[in-house]
């Protein structure tokens, strides 16, 4: 991301969806909620992995999963996309923050799917997140 680049997108409604925010500090900073309907999903599948694509070596992504439940199909197929599309991307660190187990556990299985599990870490609290 070019220093000083701030392009946030949201997209859903407040029963489910997703807000990327990328910031100039090399911080990538994606929150997401709720059930996500196929729109929703699809819309992911495409932003999201967008924004990923433009990590840098020295990025962090940080996915705020805390009031995500678990997906159907459509969202588990968006979110293994997402995973696997960060296969070919080099950044320094990967955190997905989630307090609902449920969720949790689907997120870490497609995450081990996607062959990431060794560069993407969970946790259960918010993490720092730079100019975020």
């Amino acid at each position: 991301m070019p220093a000083g680049q701030h392009s946030p997108a949201e997209v859903g409604t407040e029963a489910g969806g997703f807000r990327v925010l990328a910031n100039g500090a090399g911080t990538l900073k994606i929150s997401v909620w709720g059930y996500w309907p196929p729109e929703v999903a699809r819309a992911f599948a495409s932003d999201g992995q967008a924004a990923a694509q433009k990590l840098m070596p020295a990025g962090t992504l940080v996915v705020d999963a805390r009031q995500l439940k678990p997906q159907g199909t459509d969202g588990q197929e968006a979110w293994r996309r997402f995973f696997r599309g960060l296969v070919t991307v080099t950044f320094a660190r990967a955190v997905v923050v989630g307090a609902n187990a449920l969720t949790r556990m689907q997120l870490a299985r497609l995450v081990r799917e996607s062959g990431v599990d060794d560069r993407v870490e969970f946790s259960d609290t918010e993490l720092a997140t730079p100019g975020a």
